[in-house]
């Protein structure tokens, strides 16, 4: 996992990093956190950004010195007003949760969710970005925790969405799976560009390509090692406890993901007869493994989904109806 701390960013100023929307920066104390750092409870770095609509009756205001800029406690109050809900988003392996180096499609995504009238939570993990601490997978999942327990703390009948792309996708995966066996599944579970786990993952991800003759020795120094550090995003088990929908969106051009550890995750939960979606994006669309929030048709298959999803928890919806994707125009 990645321990890049990268200087000189701006964690403040979400503006300049092409949030759209009213947005706030804060950190979050994990006060009673069970997995230390250094003997200190790990310190989240967090952004909300507001629905456009709940955005749009403060900027004006502002704008005009009518009132003051929004505080930390009426963000907090905000996160209950009406909206179709909040998307806690659990971002991929490399750097943070900003636009820098690369890592444009997070803030595209914020921007186009906010725009769907939903609030959005992204963290950086521990070890991450401006929050303290080193990673561990079990750490990131306490981290994970922490985040869905603010929301549900301060927005107690908000309709809360999981969202994780790449590796935090296996974050919220095993998060997801602990919250379905305490019964506090989130309405929904979203997983981009996801992998079964880390053993396949590793081994086709196009670093490991030139190692691969190594066989077992790659296996020993590169994959064995990770899992006994306690690294096993073992995703294709937890996803077989979710007492919530799922949605899996691939792209079939992904070059770090293959798109066969998707479809294999999807056969995991099809086996415990879970309720899962797949998309398939083809490759003509040029999405790979971080695009996919561009593709033709991507704000349909969202809101479909969520719509399905409110459906299901209110009794509407009964029984698994959700069917395979291919999207190719």
């Amino acid at each position: 996992m990645s321990k890049i701390k990268v200087p000189f960013i701006d964690y403040q100023n979400l503006t300049s990093h092409g949030v759209k929307s009213l947005a706030r920066h804060f950190f979050l104390q994990e006060k009673g956190a069970e997995i230390l750092c250094n003997d200190q409870e790990p310190i989240l770095g967090v952004w909300h950004v507001l629905p456009i609509e709940l955005s749009k009756k403060f900027e004006g205001p502002i704008a005009s010195g009518d009132r003051q800029a929004l505080k930390n406690e009426e963000f907090e109050k905000l996160l209950s007003a009406e909206s179709h809900g909040v998307v806690v988003y659990f971002h991929g392996n490399s750097f943070d949760r900003t636009n820098s180096h690369r890592n444009s499609h997070r803030v595209d995504l914020y921007n186009r969710l906010s725009a769907m009238n939903f609030h959005v939570l992204s963290i950086d993990y521990r070890g991450y970005g401006d929050s303290s601490g080193t990673s561990s997978e079990d750490g990131l999942v306490e981290d994970a925790n922490f985040i869905y327990n603010y929301v549900r703390e301060k927005a107690p009948n908000a309709k809360i969405w999981v969202w994780g792309h790449s590796m935090g996708t296996g974050v919220s995966a095993k998060f997801v799976a602990e919250l379905s066996d305490k019964g506090i599944a989130p309405y929904g579970t979203i997983l981009e560009s996801p992998f079964n786990n880390i053993y396949d993952a590793v081994k086709n991800h196009p670093f490991s390509k030139p190692w691969l003759f190594l066989g077992k020795w790659f296996d020993k120094i590169m994959i064995d090692r990770w899992v006994e550090s306690g690294l096993k995003m073992e995703s294709d088990k937890s996803i077989q406890r979710f007492k919530c929908p799922v949605l899996i969106l691939h792209a079939a051009d992904d070059h770090i993901i293959p798109i066969n550890l998707g479809k294999k995750l999807t056969e995991s939960a099809k086996k415990a007869d879970i309720d899962v979606k797949f998309v398939e994006f083809e490759g003509n669309l040029g999405l790979r493994h971080k695009w996919i929030h561009r593709a033709p048709h991507f704000i349909s298959i969202i809101t479909e989904f969520f719509d399905y999803c409110e459906k299901k928890a209110e009794g509407i919806i009964t029984h698994n109806k959700q069917k395979e994707v291919h999207i190719d125009h």
